[in-house]
């Protein structure tokens, strides 16, 4: 999968296993450039100090969740165009539509598998070829 090589992603998953997984099932994909942390204090920190193609963001963690993050990133001029994937273990169809209606470019309800996300990810770059 070497058309998502030259992407750069930045991942805020709170729980350790999580963000592990997402890093490791990115790198399958092809996608190397990937920065994980732990919270969307510290995603609005690496945003302000370099670029992203995409921000792949848990809705529920602490200090700032995903949906108040990806409010932040899409009111930011600089970073309002940056693509932004939620995935988190809520399926209810209002918070999908508050993530959609936010902004988000993709919703991913876990467990996040290999495949789901390279639908996603398809779906979320179909523009660039």
């Amino acid at each position: 999968m070497k058309k998502f090589a030259k992407k750069s992603v930045l991942v805020a998953e709170d729980h350790p296993d999580g963000r592990k997984l997402v890093v490791r099932l990115l790198d399958k994909l092809g996608i190397t450039n990937v920065v994980a942390v732990a919270d969307g204090r510290e995603a609005q920190e690496k945003l302000q100090g370099e670029p992203f193609d995409l921000l792949v963001v848990d809705w529920h963690m602490p200090a700032l969740d995903g949906l108040g993050l990806l409010k932040a990133v899409k009111a930011d001029a600089a970073l309002k165009s940056m693509k932004v994937l939620m995935v988190t273990a809520d399926d209810d169809q209002k918070h999908i539509l508050e993530a959609i209606l936010a902004g988000a470019d993709g919703y991913l309800v876990k467990p996040v598998t290999q495949e789901r996300l390279q639908q996603k990810l398809d779906d979320i770059f179909k523009d660039e070829g």
